[in-house]
């Protein structure tokens, strides 16, 4: 251990004379723990909270989904979905038909975005199957009196339907006879209900099988798009761009984060301004620590002097108080951590705090903990105490020692 630690640990611990520095060090070290722990806990709780959201619209939505520019419906989309399959990391391709249409029961009528897809492709490309709360997805293929349909939470109660009820299918765009248009109809029973999470999707989004779907809308055997699975979601972009290449024109690919830019912007902007917000408690505490030590170095004058008497340099004298306040700002981060950590777990282990589940899609407080986080806190804060340290610590290096010593 060289000099200038071994003195710097003591004038850290040596506080009986001087309760003022043994307080204004309390508080330095208290204010670093709670400015760590505090960025940790709330950065690890806005990662949680992405990341649920994440995992809520890619339950109901594809890593990419492909369709041609003019929208019109694919004829040869079997060659298509093999073309697609081929490229590399992509783990399903589901074909699909979508339009709007309305649904009625005895009970109400509610406007729908429908969906016409094959079950089994489609529960490879995303997790819609985890959140059926009744039925199964599965059985949208099952044959029956009438073809199947899954409905949103929200829909089958605006509809007041459950499962193994029937609900009618009004398709706008119907045939032209002799009175105008006449809108086509078609019974289908419910065979699930799911619940991604999402209210925009529980209460407008259902699900048929593909050939029915072809059936009701008179299709001939055409799809509107493809919904495209990945192995890693953070990969979507680079693999929708190889498929664009790959497709060419009249296609056009976008991946999932694309399609929800503004949201994911929204969430990591403010992650970045609650970042910068709670820095600012690490930057008020490195001010207890400039206090620290400039109180330090006016109490210990003489000793100061007579260290520079018997030959210590500046850089050692300035070497002391840096140390003093780096020994401060590693205390209060590693205490700060490990509560940061503490609180994070808890959360995450058990239901301390309860939230409306209709409301956030979740009924606890959701924690995602990263290394990364830790890391970057424990850097920033060690940067700001050691900067905090630079200029007290200078000064200590300028005092002249006779002037010091005939003063005392």
């Amino acid at each position: 251990m060289n000099f200038e630690r071994f003195i710097a640990k003591r004038y850290l611990k040596s506080r009986k004379s001087n309760r003022i520095l043994s307080f204004i060090s309390g508080v330095s070290v208290l204010g670093i723990v709670l400015g760590v722990a505090t960025l940790i806990v709330v950065i690890s709780v806005m990662n949680g909270f992405s990341d649920n959201l994440k995992n809520r619209i890619l339950g109901a939505n594809a890593h990419i989904v492909i369709n041609r520019v003019d929208v019109s419906p694919i004829e040869n989309w079997r060659d298509v979905q093999k073309e697609i399959a081929s490229v590399r990391n992509v783990t399903g391709v589901s074909p699909f038909i979508i339009s709007q249409v309305l649904l009625t029961s005895p009970n109400n009528v509610s406007g729908v975005v429908i969906r016409g897809v094959n079950a089994q492709d489609e529960m490879k490309v995303t997790t819609i199957s985890k959140f059926m709360k009744e039925g199964s997805f599965a059985d949208l293929s099952k044959k029956g009196s009438a073809p199947q349909i899954a409905l949103g939470k929200e829909l089958a109660a605006n509809l007041g339907v459950l499962s193994g009820d029937m609900v009618t299918m009004v398709s706008p765009l119907g045939k032209k006879g002799p009175f105008g248009i006449t809108p086509k109809m078609k019974y289908f029973q419910v065979c699930g209900v799911f619940d991604t999470g999402m209210y925009e999707y529980n209460n407008t989004l259902a699900y048929i099988d593909i050939k029915a779907a072809q059936e009701f809308f008179g299709l001939s055997d055409v799809v509107s798009g493809f919904s495209v699975g990945t192995s890693n979601f953070d990969l979507a972009v680079d693999i929708s761009k190889e498929i664009q290449h790959k497709l060419d024109f009249p296609f056009w690919a976008r991946d999932w984060i694309s399609m929800n830019q503004n949201l994911f912007s929204a969430l990591k902007l403010e992650k970045y301004a609650m970042f910068i917000i709670l820095t600012l408690i690490i930057i008020v505490a490195s001010f207890n620590v400039i206090s620290m030590i400039t109180v330090t170095v006016k109490d210990k004058k003489r000793d100061i002097a007579i260290l520079r008497a018997m030959g210590a340099s500046e850089s050692s004298i300035s070497g002391i108080f840096k140390r003093q306040g780096m020994i401060i700002g590693i205390t209060g981060t590693l205490i700060g951590n490990i509560l940061g950590l503490a609180i994070c777990l808890i959360l995450a282990n058990f239901k301390i705090i309860s939230l409306p589940a209709d409301v956030y899609f979740m009924d606890r407080i959701p924690v995602k903990i990263e290394v990364m986080t830790f890391v970057v806190i424990t850097v920033c804060s060690l940067v700001i105490t050691y900067l905090a340290g630079l200029y007290p610590s200078r000064q200590s290096a300028k005092l002249d020692p006779v002037e010091a010593l005939r003063r005392d």
